[in-house]
């Protein structure tokens, strides 16, 4: 059963490695976001907007709801909707295992949701210097709810915002 401890774990791991290696300063500023693919595409989101990463619970449809809500789960007492992101997003599904997916659980005051993505990759950080206010392409499903990237090694990290993504209205209202 994942919960928020996981994330804390992960956090705790990729802390452990980063003063291992001698990459840990810090005096520099830290941003720190789960890192997750969405129909092959890797994104990250940051860590103050997801509450925890749960392994894919039972759930129970609702009818006369769009497609991409696949119905609710109970969490822990409470009634957890659950969107499949790559149909939201009408982006092809990338074939992955149903053990790598995983729901981005969403907690922010008046929006309760949980995110099914393909797969969670761990945390990672990045320093500001490394931040660039570059979004995905604009013909990008994701582009909407993009915030500008992080770029490191040479690798691209595009920041996903569900912050942006409680904003659409096309998301909040699931009935058809």
């Amino acid at each position: 059963m994942a919960s928020k401890g996981f994330i804390e774990i992960l956090r705790l791991a990729d802390l452990a490695k980063a003063r291992q290696s001698g990459r840990y300063d810090a005096q520099k500023k830290q941003w720190v976001g789960v890192v997750f693919e969405v129909s092959g595409q890797r994104l990250i989101a940051p860590m103050g907007e997801v509450s925890e990463v749960l392994s894919m619970p039972d759930l129970t449809t609702i009818p006369l709801t769009k497609p991409w809500l696949l119905g609710v789960a109970n969490v822990r007492g409470r009634l957890l909707p659950l969107t499949d992101l790559t149909s939201f997003l009408s982006l092809s599904r990338a074939p992955v295992r149903p053990s790598q997916r995983k729901v981005l659980v969403i907690d922010q005051p008046g929006f309760f949701s949980g995110l099914v993505i393909d797969a969670v990759l761990g945390i990672q950080q990045f320093t500001s210097a490394q931040y660039q206010a570059e979004s995905l392409p604009s013909d990008s499903p994701l582009a909407a709810y993009s915030h500008g990237k992080f770029v490191k090694d040479d690798e691209e990290w595009f920041v996903f915002m569900p912050s942006l993504l409680a904003q659409d209205q096309r998301y909040v209202e699931a009935a058809i």
